[in-house]
């Protein structure tokens, strides 16, 4: 119990500061989208996805592999091994980093001309600086997580967003006079400023714990240990590719087909920011809660699986799905129901037809926060499991679906076709993730029971939120969606989907005992 109690305490840590951070990212991306308007939110993005695939091949798999490597050793108590191994990781994805960074300054201009916007390639070179700054936190993550200390990395992430919102407003706003181009140049130069200042307090945290940092580039020395985190790391890294992979080739594709639908260079990459920005940004909020869950119960799992415990495995798997789509439901009730009314209160500037075109993403996109919640726990316990490359190979062919999805839909519904083909890759990778997890522990009867009793519940939430949208006017949104909660929380709290001791685990737990007391009768569960 003190473990299962231990691993949640960390998830929910790592959960808060993701809110936190994520509440933030929102409220940049908001003046920011503002500031820059749909076209130039466009041009970001298209630098995003090369961004993304350099970090994961660098450092993306890292905090994984790390955190299984620092687990399995701290758990022997071997200290000196285990820093021995994080100091020859260290020095190598520094080193890696640097060559990406130089990698993505010398490509910045042919990778602009392939996406049709040569405004791009003076984007690439602001943000190049932050790749070795990202591999070198990336390393830090992983290591803390090992440890089961989640603290770090949540302080990571809310210096990360506090950061980027201020230098990237403040740089986008210094350099607007000079065009829209170098006002997204501010903004990229901004997250690599953000980076550089994460990093250094990342180095604090080590230095005050563990020590002076010594990095060694003796590869004779070092050689087992980079055996060790590539074995460890490179299915993973394969994996978290495809998806920036899958994105590089949207943002070719997306542009040049929608120009040869009659569309202009202008509002083809105005759509393209539309799906790309406000719409993913709101996506990408309760999933990366997920995503927290799942980083915290891999080296859970790893441990588990080393005492083979079936019966802990599902138990902490069950908590962990509960938790995806407890968080994914209410999201997506909201996105559907009120997409119009988000996008016009948080994005006042963008014009009625491109509100429009980002309520149809949006209300698709509600349901993708659902399924791919689920998708990243699935992925995430089989990694923890030993079973890397499942996730991986399921994920590589419902993208190759997804790319011959994207281009017939984009002749046939234009920007949307994108939306319906990304819902299409992540059901069809979340469906053969469930299938591979079933095969290696089992039918989970009590998540199969827990989850109805969710939707049953997001149902009944998705009707007062309606009913209240028909009486309250536009600006009650606030209120609309705090009622919305409320119903949900407190039809969650009756039903019993939480034991006793996982609402003593959450945040607010006092909160949560003495509503469910009051609102139910129940058994003293472990």
């Amino acid at each position: 119990m003190r473990k299962q109690s231990s691993y949640l305490v960390g998830a929910s840590s790592l959960a808060l500061a993701t809110v936190i951070a994520k509440f933030i990212g929102a409220f940049y991306r908001i003046p920011l989208t503002n500031i820059l308007g749909a076209e130039g939110i466009g041009i970001y993005q298209l630098v995003f996805p090369v961004y993304s695939l350099l970090l994961t091949s660098s450092s993306g798999a890292l905090p994984i592999a790390v955190s299984l490597i620092i687990s399995k050793h701290a758990a022997s108590e071997d200290f000196e091994e285990t820093k021995k191994r994080f100091t020859a990781i260290m020095s190598i994805m520094v080193l890696v980093g640097l060559l990406s960074t130089l990698g993505l300054v010398l490509l910045a201009r042919p990778l602009s001309l392939l996406q049709r916007n040569w405004f791009a390639s003076i984007g690439y070179v602001a943000i190049a600086p932050a790749v070795v700054f990202v591999s070198a936190i990336a390393a830090f993550r992983g290591y803390f997580q090992g440890l089961s200390d989640m603290k770090p990395t949540s302080i990571s992430y809310i210096t990360e967003a506090i950061t980027k919102l201020a230098f990237g407003l403040g740089l986008s706003l210094i350099f607007l006079p000079l065009g829209i181009q170098y006002a997204v140049f501010g903004a990229l130069l901004g997250v690599a400023v953000s980076e550089a200042i994460t990093f250094v307090v990342m180095y604090i945290i080590y230095r005050k714990r563990v020590g002076k940092l010594n990095l060694n580039l003796n590869v004779k020395e070092n050689k087992k240990y980079y055996k060790e985190i590539l074995k460890k790391s490179f299915p993973i890294s394969i994996g978290g590719m495809i998806i920036p992979i899958v994105l590089f080739i949207d943002s070719v594709l997306v542009v040049n087909i929608l120009m040869r639908t009659g569309l202009t260079l202008s509002r083809a990459t105005a759509s393209y920011g539309m799906l790309t920005g406000p719409v993913a940004s709101l996506i990408n909020l309760p999933v990366v809660l997920t995503l927290s869950l799942g980083i915290a119960v891999v080296p859970a799992i790893a441990h588990i699986k080393e005492q083979r415990d079936l019966a802990a495995i599902k138990q902490k798997s069950d908590t962990a799905l509960k938790l995806a789509l407890i968080i994914g439901v209410p999201f997506a009730v909201i996105y559907f129901l009120l997409a119009r009314n988000i996008l016009t209160l948080l994005y006042p500037r963008l014009s009625l037809e491109e509100i429009s075109t980002g309520v149809q993403l949006l209300q698709i996109g509600a349901v993708t926060v659902l399924i791919l919640s689920l998708m990243q726990i699935y992925s995430s316990l089989l990694q923890g499991l030993g079973k890397t490359f499942i996730p991986v190979k399921n994920l590589a062919l419902s993208a190759t679906v997804k790319i011959a999805l994207d281009i017939i839909l984009l002749f046939a519904i234009g920007i949307a076709g994108v939306a319906v083909a990304t819902l299409v890759c992540y059901s069809m990778c979340m469906i053969l993730n469930l299938a591979s997890y079933k095969r290696l522990t089992g039918r989970n009867e009590s998540f199969l029971k827990n989850s109805c009793i969710i939707c049953i519940s997001g149902a009944i939430m998705a009707l007062a939120v309606y009913l209240a949208s028909l009486y309250l006017a536009f600006y009650g949104i606030i209120f609309i969606i705090a009622l919305g909660a409320i119903v949900y929380a407190m039809i969650l709290i009756t039903s019993g989907v939480f034991s006793k001791g996982q609402l003593q685990s959450l945040p607010m737990s006092r909160i949560w005992l003495s509503a469910s007391k009051r609102l139910r009768f129940w058994e003293d569960k472990k």
